[in-house]
């Protein structure tokens, strides 16, 4: 028999902390899920080490194509009607996977449900959540990547079904592209979410979380091809009043990065 629910752990070079992940997993009742590590063409044998440990655990293994088509291949190969996110780097709390179910099973009609997050920071949790800071949002369709506290993977429940109809993770997107996929839901779809921390955001394990230099040109270049997909999806009305303000901000905010990474000629770029 099927499972009920699969978990998507995408992974690439965290052979020393993936393990973590699969564990928390592991830990949730009842036992109506699948996990599925995607091995995104890691170079330091994490899938060598994963298959080493026996878990009750599915290793895909695909060449390295970057954290949205790691997902892709998740989905692809899920067998459960609802999927859950997990990021290779973060842990789930006891209990998220049957609260997601249980609120998607309520409510029908809402394709995507979303837990508060503790953060972690130097190994230390904070005391406020992640919306402790602005509250949720059951519509998140406007740019959220810089704005609005954005809705993290790794807290995420979804209806398989829901790919069908919207497509998959935009491939061409190397980072906002979680964001991107929660924006194109949210344009048909209001949005579900829990009261409640039941996943820990790790803003440290992976040193490529620190924003080095390199991440930081990452962050706006891939932050203006979000916005231009973002604002091509909206030819077709107009922009109401909060979006332009919200583009306008974002894209100031993108100068203001890219003006300290390049000091000179920095406006010509966005």
């Amino acid at each position: 028999m099927n499972p009920l629910i699969s978990v998507v752990i995408p992974t690439y070079n965290r052979k020393n902390i993936v393990l973590e992940a699969i564990q928390s997993v592991l830990q949730q009742e009842p036992k109506n899920y699948e996990v599925i590590v995607v091995d995104d063409g890691s170079t330091d044998k994490t899938a060598e080490y994963i298959k080493s440990l026996k878990l009750p655990v599915r290793i895909i293994n695909k060449e390295n194509g970057g954290v949205a088509s790691a997902r892709n291949a998740g989905i692809k190969n899920a067998r459960g009607r609802y999927i859950a996110f997990l990021d290779s780097d973060d842990i789930w709390l006891p209990g998220i996977l049957k609260a997601q179910l249980a609120y998607l099973k309520f409510h029908p009609n809402i394709p995507l449900v979303y837990t508060d997050q503790y953060i972690q920071v130097r190994g230390r949790r904070r005391k406020k959540t992640r919306f402790s800071y602005q509250p949720p949002r059951n519509m998140f369709n406007l740019p959220g990547f810089i704005d609005k506290v954005p809705i993290h993977s790794s807290s995420v429940m979804v209806r398989k079904s829901i790919f069908e109809k919207m497509g998959s993770f935009n491939e061409n997107l190397k980072i906002h592209e979680d964001t991107e996929m929660w924006n194109r839901i949210s344009e048909r779809y209001k949005l579900g979410f829990i009261d409640k921390p039941l996943a820990i955001f790790r803003w440290e394990v992976d040193p490529r979380h620190l924003l080095r230099e390199s991440e930081r040109k990452k962050f706006v270049q891939e932050g203006k091809k979000y916005m231009k997909l973002y604002e091509d999806r909206r030819q077709n009305r107009e922009l109401t009043d909060e979006e332009k303000k919200a583009i306008k901000r974002s894209r100031s905010i993108l100068e203001r990065i890219e003006a300290k990474l390049y000091p000179t000629n920095s406006r010509s770029r966005i």
